[in-house]
């Protein structure tokens, strides 16, 4: 154990995912502080609620920018970087617009079809907070791409203490649902906000470097983002938040607030971490990818650590979640621990695959993303089929979707380390496939 600390504090790689891990460990402990309060505040329909609203937002996310932000660090010059930011963030406000117009025209058959009808009045704030995930992801690969870690650390305190403060403050005035999407669409705006504010300090010709023709230009050579990831991201999206979805139009709010606390509790601190480490593993692996060497060397070495960082506090979830689930919480919560621990499996994969499989778009493997995202998504369509057939109840269809996840999330692990080791075969310098 001490070993797996102390690989941690040496190194370049190491000391940037301390720095974010540092700004990720106050990020989680504000949600995670204020959570105990917030499940006494809001009932799990109003969680519901909450968790129907970012399933849409991310689903929406998805193909919002046209999937450029990924190409963000692939170009040699700084520039072209630039441009392909701008580029994404058109696309995004682009796309709201016609979201907020789709809204207007059908939020209220959209709401019923998504199995709540008081979603409706929500439908018309999604638009926003889906421009906000646009400004902030592109903004966020540009920083990574500049090793800003200190910045992006900085974000994520102020966007979890801003989403937390607002759904505090909203659920003492009893407002409802409405307290914690407004919240979370609050951070969102504050996260943003000094995203563009401190970028513009480090960089004062950001938008000054932008140019409509090398817009365009940068827009064909990266054409394979919108080809394969808009779809292969959508996809994924909807397959993560389809559980979600699927759980609040068959089971109702109350178990889907259930698992929305789940999600929030373990879940979100968990991938913070493991974002924070994918993101110096993202540009660790794409300048090694441009020299072609080290690649799978450094993939193994994220791969330990991942493993060291993940174990112990899976085995204290898979053995104790409902007790303290309830204990935190309060004894009305402990079904959503139960909810935990069987998700456990999953959560421990996707904690260990979700940074590695960045390999895959650094390497410009989009056709396999997307056909990855395409079979997962069809076992999860036939698990939701099969619901209908032998009336699963709740707990035994979240058993059949975290089986589903590990498996595929196996499979990505095993085709990321393969595209690793085909990394250190190629030629220095040439150009990703």
């Amino acid at each position: 154990m001490l070993n797996s600390v102390r690989v941690f504090l040496q190194g370049e790689f190491n000391r940037n995912v301390v720095t974010l891990m540092t700004g990720t460990g106050l990020a989680q402990l504000i949600p995670l502080a204020v959570t105990p309060i917030l499940s006494r505040l809001y009932p799990p329909e109003q969680f519901g609620v909450l968790a129907l609203f970012v399933s849409v937002v991310s689903s929406l996310s998805a193909l919002a920018t046209g999937r450029y932000e990924f190409a963000i660090m692939l170009p040699r010059k700084d520039v072209d970087a630039t441009n392909i930011a701008a580029l994404s963030i058109t696309i995004s406000l682009i796309v709201s617009i016609a979201l907020l117009v789709l809204a207007c025209l059908l939020g209220k058959p959209l709401a019923k079809a998504l199995g709540n009808e008081s979603m409706s009045v929500w439908l018309y704030v999604a638009p926003l907070a889906v421009f906000l995930n646009g400004i902030y992801s592109n903004l966020k690969y540009w920083s990574n791409r500049h090793k800003l870690y200190l910045l992006m650390a900085h974000r994520q305190v102020l966007q979890s203490g801003g989403t937390s403060a607002v759904q505090l403050g909203l659920g003492l005035l009893r407002t409802g649902a409405g307290g914690l999407v407004i919240g979370s669409v609050a951070g969102q705006a504050l996260a943003a906000g000094m995203m563009a504010g401190m970028v513009r300090r480090h960089c004062p010709q950001f938008w000054r470097r932008i140019d409509k023709r090398r817009m365009l230009a940068l827009a064909k050579r990266y054409r394979s983002c919108p080809q394969y990831l808009v779809p292969a991201h959508t996809l994924g999206a909807v397959s993560v938040q389809l559980p979600t979805i699927f759980i609040n139009a068959a089971f109702g709010l109350a178990p889907s607030g259930f698992f929305m606390l789940a999600e929030r509790a373990v879940g979100m601190p968990l991938s913070l971490i493991s974002g924070s480490i994918g993101d110096v593993f993202r540009q660790e692996i794409g300048e090694s990818f441009l020299a072609g060497q080290r690649c799978r060397e450094i993939f193994i070495s994220t791969l330990k650590k991942l493993v060291a960082v993940a174990t112990p506090p899976f085995l204290i979830l898979l053995f104790f979640a409902p007790s303290l689930f309830s204990l935190v919480f309060g004894e009305k919560w402990r079904v959503a621990g139960e909810y935990a621990r069987l998700m456990c499996p999953m959560f421990y994969l996707r904690f260990i695959s979700n940074p590695l499989s960045l390999v895959a778009i650094i390497a410009q493997k989009n056709r396999f993303e997307f056909l990855w995202q395409v079979g997962m998504l069809l076992f999860l369509m036939i698990l939701a089929a099969t619901y209908y057939f032998v009336r699963l109840d709740v707990k035994m269809y979240i058993a059949g979707f975290v089986i589903i996840y590990s498996i595929f999330d196996l499979v990505n692990l095993f085709a990321s380390y393969k595209f690793a080791c085909d990394g250190d075969s190629r030629k220095p310098g040439s150009p990703t496939p």
